[in-house]
């Protein structure tokens, strides 16, 4: 018989004697290795938040932030909603008992939620921010998302921001954040170009203007997770979320993050919304009220770009720049239709340019 036969055979007959002999608390030699990879502590011990300089933010039982509210961070149950606010724009969470491999946490309720590992940073918005924190029985995949009920226990904190928007991003730059960039970024359907060395925009609407639509669409859509002001925003709601303008600036945070690498990025967008702007001009030839074939109706701002706009019920069409076309013609490549804007930067209709007749809709009549 074959020597390497004979040594299994041998080995196995060995391995038979022991297990009939020896009791079974003392037989692990093939199931221990089996169940290392459970968890068997389902609750946490304790459970704290800390700024990253390592100060302790306390915890209240409710969003009153009572002295006599205040919960050890030994106390926290399985269940409850705790409350917390500080002025730090990012912070830590604590906890002792389950390893941090079955232990992940959640920024936003949407379903589509990624959970990040329990020791990352996490960067707060302005307003109350909620973080859901919970235990698996199991080690949780890179892609365990808010909407997958498999978990063991769970605790949520609402962290209320009470620090200045400006100071949340004013020492950051584009260099501090990893390899993770929005793909677009709109208002109201308009787009504002963005840069992968920038991470602060403006925007400026009129006054009239009391609610507008931010819009940031993640680069990749099954790792990286969007918040806009606090809020998670996903495929379900097209990535937008509806804000409310008070007059003068008002700043938002748009976060991305990729939970895959845990890597994120913060965007600043300061959105202005002043006063009610008015156009007088004088020309000798007609200006159209009719609609462009491709034009939108938007609101009138000061940074839209490459489109149809109208002001005081008259269009104009906006360079890449932001600014109208004046003294020219225009050839709108989505109808292949030719326009011309006047001295004043409006369209013209029902009149003759240089030979060339424009109809009542503006576009020049071959």
């Amino acid at each position: 018989m074959n020597k390497n036969i004979k040594r299994i055979v041998a080995i196995a007959l060995a391995f038979g004697t022991v297990s009939a002999v020896a009791p079974a608390t003392n037989v692990n030699l093939l199931t221990t290795k089996a169940y290392a990879a459970s968890n068997d502590t389902n609750t946490l011990d304790s459970l704290s938040l800390e700024t990253t300089s390592g100060s302790t933010i306390k915890l209240y039982s409710d969003s009153g932030y009572g002295s006599s509210n205040k919960v050890d961070s030994s106390d926290v149950t399985d269940g409850d909603t705790y409350y917390a606010k500080t002025s730090s724009s990012t912070i830590n969470i604590s906890k002792s008992g389950p390893s941090s491999t079955y232990v992940k946490v959640f920024k936003g309720t949407s379903s589509s939620t990624k959970g990040k590992s329990i020791s990352s940073d996490i960067s707060l918005s302005s307003g109350t921010n909620t973080l859901t924190v919970r235990v698996y029985s199991e080690a949780p995949g890179s892609s365990m998302r808010y909407d997958d009920d498999s978990y063991v226990s769970q605790y949520i904190i609402k962290v209320k921001y009470t620090g200045s928007d400006s100071s949340t991003s004013s020492d950051l730059t584009a260099d501090d954040y990893g390899n993770i960039y929005l793909d677009r970024l709109s208002v109201d359907g308009n787009s504002i170009s963005l840069s992968d060395s920038k991470i602060n925009y403006t925007y400026n609407v009129t006054n009239d203007v009391t609610e507008v639509a931010i819009k940031a669409m993640p680069a990749d859509t099954d790792y990286d997770t969007i918040t806009i002001d606090g809020s998670t925003v996903d495929d379900s709601d097209s990535y937008k979320k509806t804000v409310s303008l008070n007059t003068g600036d008002n700043k938002f945070q748009i976060e991305t993050n990729n939970s895959d690498d845990d890597t994120d990025r913060v965007y600043t967008l300061t959105i202005t919304r002043g006063t009610t702007s008015s156009t007088t001009t004088s020309t000798s030839t007609t200006t159209a009220t009719t609609t462009p074939s491709t034009a939108t109706d938007v609101v009138t701002t000061i940074v839209i770009t490459d489109r149809w706009v109208q002001v005081n019920g008259r269009w104009q069409y906006n360079d890449s720049t932001g600014n109208p076309l004046k003294n020219q013609w225009f050839l709108d490549r989505n109808s292949a239709k030719w326009y011309y804007l006047a001295n004043d930067g409006f369209m013209v209709s029902n009149t003759t340019i240089n030979g060339y007749k424009i109809g009542a809709d503006g576009a020049w009549i071959k």
